[in-house]
C-alpha cells in the first residue's frame, strides 16, 4: 500500500495523546513565519514553534522535548507519551495555544522525519539544524542552518526515518531550493525541498512553489491579502509557541489528535478565525499568553469569553467588541507544573501478541477486564482504544499486529485514548501492560 505523506501525518499525529504546542526571537514587527504563508482561496492553518525557548527559559527547556518527543520523530511507528500534570493548566487562554498550537506544528516535525531528515529536528540538540518549525498551511517548514552535503546524502541514501529508509532523488528546483522525490513512489509520495537555510515538505511541488514564491514576493501572501489574518497575527502572533487558523478548516486533516477533544471547542471552532501564542520571559520568570478571535458573538458567548479566559492570570485583559475578542494574560512560570515519568527499563521479553489474554498475576490484578473500550472507524482504517479508568501500571502499549503500528503511554488515565491504524484487510489490536517489570497481554480484539 502506498503510504502517502499526508496519510502518514494523520497516522502519526493521531497516535499521540498529549502534545503541547512563536516567532524566532520574538520582538516587534511582523513574525518571520508570516512571509512564508501564501494567500489561499479557503481556510488556512498555522502552527509555530521557536526552538530558542529551550535555551532561554527553564520551562521552555522542559516543554521542547514534550512538543517534539524523540520517539515520535526517530522511532519506527512508535510514539511514547511520558508526561503527567498537564491538567494543571486549566485556563484556556494559556492551555489553548500550548495544546492546539503544538498539535498543529507536530505535523511539520513528522513530515521532516518521514523524509529521513529527522536528525534536523532534535529536541535534545536545539541549536543544531532546524531552529524554528512551522506549518505554512499545507507545507511543513523548518528554518535554520542546513548542511546541504549531509542532508543530500541522507535523502539519496534513504536514511532511516519513522517508516524506514526511503531513497529520494533530485527532480528539479524552485528558487534556491532543490526538490527531491521518492524513487519508489509505491512506498511514499510527496516532495522535499532543501536549501542552506530551510527544509520544506509537502504533498506536491506546486505547494512548495507557492510558499517559495511568497517569500520572494512573486506570490501574494495571506497577511497581505486577508485583513483578518493580518489582524490575528499582529494581535496574537508574536510568541515562542503559537497556532490558529482562518476558518473554515477541516481539523481532521491537520489536528494532532481528536479535534473534538480540543479545549473550549464550543467557543473556538473550526469555522472561526483564531490565533493564539505564548511567550516566555526568562528575565522576569513570566509567561504571557495572547489570543485573538473573530466569530459571531451574542451576550452569552461574550460572557463566557470574559469569565473563562485569563482565569489563572495575574492580570488578565479581555476586550470584546463587535465580532472580535482580544485576550491577554501574564502567568508565573510555575503555572506550568509538568512532571516527567520515565518507564522502568527491564530485560523482560515483550508479550507475544499471538497468545490469548492470560496476563501474569501482577498484571491481571492491576488491570480489570473492562479497562479498555474499542471503537472501529472503518472509513479511516483505525481503531480508537479508550481507557476506562486510571491504571496503576508502569506502561500500557497498544499494537496493531498486521499494520505494525504501535503507541504507548506511561501515564494511563481514565478518558485517555489512543488511535491505532489497522490493515484494511483485517488486523488484530493488542493491549499489553507492564507492572513491576513484568508485561502481559490484557486485551485483544480483531477488526473488522
Amino acid at each position: 500500500m502506498t503510504l502517502h505523506r499526508r496519510r502518514f501525518l494523520e497516522l502519526g499525529a493521531a497516535a499521540t495523546t498529549v502534545a503541547l504546542c512563536g516567532c524566532l526571537g520574538s520582538g516587534d514587527g511582523e513574525p518571520s513565519y508570516a512571509e512564508w504563508i501564501p494567500a489561499t482561496d479557503g481556510g488556512v492553518h498555522v502552527g509555530y514553534l521557536d526552538f530558542s525557548i529551550a535555551r532561554e527559559t527553564t520551562e521552555g527547556a522542559q516543554l521542547l522535548p514534550l512538543i517534539l518527543p524523540t520517539d515520535a520523530t526517530g522511532g519506527p511507528r512508535e510514539v511514547l507519551t511520558e508526561i503527567s500534570g498537564s491538567d494543571s493548566v486549566d485556563d484556556p487562554l494559556l492551555s489553548w495555544p500550548l495544546e492546539v498550537g503544538g498539535r498543529l506544528v507536530a505535523g511539520a516535525a513528522i513530515a521532516v522525519a518521514v523524509s529521513g531528515l529527522d536528525y534536523l529536528v532534535d529536541p535534545k540538540q536545539p541549536d543544531r539544524g532546524i531552529q524554528e518549525l512551522f506549518m505554512a498551511d499545507t507545507v511543513a517548514v523548518g528554518r535554520g542552518e542546513i548542511d546541504l552535503e549531509e542532508a543530500t546524502e541522507r535523502l539519496r541514501s534513504g536514511s532511516d526515518g519513522p517508516i524506514g529508509g526511503v531513497r529520494l532523488e533530485a527532480t528539479g528546483s524552485v528558487g534556491e531550493f532543490t526538490l527531491y522525490e521518492p524513487i519508489d513512489d509505491e512506498t511514499l509520495d510527496g516532495v522535499t525541498a532543501i536549501s542552506e537555510t530551510a527544509v520544506l515538505v509537502a504533498d506536491t511541488a506546486e505547494e512548495i512553489r507557492r510558499v517559495v514564491e511568497a517569500t520572494q514576493g512573486d506570490h501574494a501572501r495571506e497577511i497581505e491579502e486577508t485583513e483578518t489574518f493580518e489582524w490575528l497575527i499582529e494581535t496574537a502572533g508574536d510568541g515562542h509557541i503559537g497556532g490558529g487558523w482562518i476558518g473554515p478548516i477541516d481539523l481532521e486533516d491537520v489536528y494532532f489528535g481528536d479535534p473534538s477533544e480540543r479545549p473550549v471547542d464550543a467557543l473556538l471552532r473550526p469555522d472561526d478565525d483564531i490565533f493564539a501564542s505564548v511567550t516566555f520571559d526568562a528575565e522576569d520568570g513570566e509567561v504571557t499568553a495572547d489570543l485573538a478571535v473573530q466569530r459571531p458573538l451574542d451576550d452569552a458567548t461574550a460572557t463566557r469569553f470574559e469569565s473563562q479566559f485569563g482565569s489563572a492570570s495575574e492580570n488578565p485583559s479581555i476586550t470584546v467588541e463587535d465580532e472580535r475578542v482580544i485576550a491577554s494574560g501574564t502567568y508565573s512560570e510555575d503555572v506550568l507544573d509538568f512532571e516527567f515519568s520515565q518507564p522502568d527499563r527491564t530485560t523482560t521479553e515483550p508479550p507475544d501478541a499471538s497468545k490469548p489474554v492470560d496476563p501474569p498475576e501482577a498484571v491481571a490484578e492491576a488491570v480489570p477486564d473492562d479497562a479498555f473500550e474499542f471503537t472501529y472507524e472503518a472509513e479511516q482504517d483505525r481503531v480508537k482504544v479508550g481507557i476506562a479508568e486510571d491504571l496503576d501500571v508502569e506502561k500500557v502499549t497498544f499494537s496493531a499486529v498486521e499494520s505494525d503500528y504501535e503507541a504507548s503511554t506511561t501515564t494511563p488515565r481514565a478518558d485517555m485514548y489512543m488511535y491505532l491504524y489497522v490493515d484494511s484487510d483485517g488486523d488484530t489490536v493488542v493491549v499489553s501492560a507492564t507492572v513491576d517489570g513484568t508485561s502481559g497481554v490484557v486485551a485483544r480484539k480483531e477488526f473488522p
